[in-house]
This record gives C-alpha cells, sequence and structure tokens, in this order.
C-alpha cells in the first residue's frame, strides 16, 4: 500500500513515484494504468488511481513500493 506522502505522476509516458521513473517500459505502465481507468493525461495521479494501479499489477506495486522507500531513506 502507498504511503499518503507519496506522489504519483505520468510524465511522458513513464509512471513517476516522488519525481522518479520506475523502470518498467511505457507500454507495461500504460495498459496498467488504462485497466485502473486512467483518461490517458498527464500529471498528477489521484490516490484512487494509484490505489487500483497497484492493486492491479504487481510489478508496478512492488516497483513503486521500492522507490517510495528509496525516496524516503534520502
Amino acid at each position: 500500500m502507498p504511503t499518503m506522502e507519496a506522489s504519483y505522476e505520468v510524465k511522458g509516458g513513464r509512471l513517476l513515484v516522488n519525481h522518479e521513473a520506475i523502470p518498467l517500459r511505457v507500454g507495461v505502465v500504460a495498459v496498467a494504468l488504462a485497466r485502473a481507468g486512467w483518461k490517458g493525461y498527464e500529471g498528477p495521479l489521484s490516490r484512487e488511481l494509484v490505489d487500483r494501479v497497484l492493486t492491479l499489477d504487481q510489478r508496478i506495486s512492488i516497483l513503486a513500493l521500492a522507490k517510495e522507500i528509496e525516496t524516503s531513506a534520502a
């Protein structure tokens, strides 16, 4: 489950967690976002959409959590 302080956004087809891209191909991210109900816009994602994406795709969930931990420890 994501922390409430983490920021999630889409920029250049990439999913960014705390302004750092997770290392997945753009297509994988786009499919996961579309399955969760994303409308194709770039910018910050709502908490509800983030929760759906993380629930639907374990690859994104694992990498996003790792990125949250990495940036919060810095």
